[in-house]
């Protein structure tokens, strides 16, 4: 658990008030009552001393300019080019002690800590998390590669990533563990006037762990926001994403990939929200099921009254791979306003057979030939991935589970 400072003692002793009455996330179409996200194991971190921990060297190319790597909570290997130069990266907790006043003004305000029961959980329990804060103007050329580490039972981490007026960031990040474990993440992104965020996610959780990731956005005027969301993870996962249009001309695009395995449940949902005129968001949902898991995508559009010239567009497709497995793409436009554009598309199905036929004619396997469309399907998130050592994970990672 990290120090609370005195300024945040109150918020704290009224979020731990408020936390027996908050109820669970809703994930439409999966029942995750019985998902015991509050047993709870804090133990102290292993220190390591400026080194990239072996379980996650191959994600680290030696050609990379810009590496923080955080296990369990800590800071352990930090590598950052000239380009970073006036950039806040620091862990959580010791922005909450230095940096009080800018933390101040974002900390819970795009993500309320009694949004539910697990964001309250995540508050009054924090083990881990960043603070990134890029100043006004600042157009950084260079990817920032980070990976988060979980080697102790519990990781409750939450990242605040400020990109101000007129900035420009390209973000990734990895979590990794090889152990059960609970894992709730939360993350609030502010996107300021005129400035532009890439924020490319990829989790890979063990089979044992159940996991809450929520990650919501608010884009200022003429802001844009590009999310990529790799859903890799071989545990139960509730991920929640939603974006708040708040500016006018602010753009959103919203990709998700997602890959469902074994037993396992993955319930994935992502929101548009439009909340001021001519803005324009875009969901992508791409996903595989396969033996007898279980995939959910829920896709949210919500044009407000007034919100006039914006348009809210959303595509969801799964391919099930396996007569047992489910799979389930919904949908949903709430449009309040007459003057916007808004569609949807949703599809569930098994792989093409005459694609198959075609490439099995040009001497291809049946096995290679549906990988060769399984890429082609993912393909959307794969090139938005910049760095090489974490898309050629992302390859991997695929490869290893359409042949299992």
């Amino acid at each position: 658990m990290m120090k609370i400072p005195d300024w945040i003692t109150p918020i704290y002793e009224q979020i731990k008030a408020e936390y027996p009455a908050l109820l669970l996330p809703k994930a439409e179409k999966t029942n995750i009552k019985n998902w015991d996200f509050e047993s709870l194991q804090l133990t102290n971190p292993i220190i390591y001393e400026n080194k990239v921990p072996d379980v996650a060297a191959h994600l680290v190319d030696e050609a990379d300019k810009n590496i923080i790597v955080v296990c369990d909570g800590a800071i352990v290997y930090k590598r950052l080019s000239v380009d970073f130069e006036d950039v806040i990266i620091t862990t959580l907790q010791n922005a909450l002690e230095q940096h009080e006043d800018l933390v101040k003004s974002y900390f819970g305000k795009v993500i309320p800590f009694n949004t539910n029961r697990l964001t309250a959980l995540n508050f009054l329990n924090l083990n881990s998390g960043l603070f990134i804060y890029v100043p006004k103007n600042k157009v950084i050329g260079t990817p920032l590669n980070v990976i988060f580490i979980q080697e102790g039972r519990s990781l409750l981490n939450r990242n605040l990533i400020v990109a101000n007026q007129s900035s420009q960031l390209e973000y990734i990040e990895n979590y990794v563990n090889q152990s059960a474990a609970v894992i709730n993440l939360c993350t609030e992104i502010i996107v300021g006037e005129n400035a532009q965020l890439d924020f490319v996610a990829m989790d890979c959780f063990h089979k044992d762990v159940i996991a809450y990731e929520c990650k919501r956005s608010a884009v200022e005027a003429n802001g844009s926001l590009s999310l990529s969301h790799g859903a890799l993870s071989d545990g139960n996962v509730v991920s929640e994403n939603l974006v708040s249009l708040v500016g006018s001309g602010a753009s959103a695009q919203v990709k998700s990939v997602a890959i469902a395995e074994n037993a396992q449940k993955q319930n994935i949902t992502v929101e548009v929200e439009h909340l001021a005129p001519h803005t324009a968001g875009d969901i992508i949902n791409h996903g595989i099921s396969k033996d007898e898991a279980q995939l959910t995508f829920n896709g949210i559009g919500r044009i407000h009254k007034g919100m006039r010239g914006s348009d809210a567009q959303q595509s969801s497709r799964v391919m099930i791979l396996s007569e047992k497995a489910r799979a389930d793409a919904n949908p949903l436009l709430l449009i309040e306003e007459y003057d916007v554009s808004a569609g949807h598309a949703a599809g569930v199905g098994k792989i093409n057979e005459e694609q198959l036929y075609y490439l099995m004619s040009r001497g291809l396997t049946r096995r290679e030939a549906e990988s060769l469309i399984i890429h082609g399907f993912l393909m959307p998130f794969i090139k938005e991935i910049k760095n090489e050592a974490v898309q050629a994970e992302f390859v991997n990672v695929i490869e290893r589970k359409i042949k299992a």
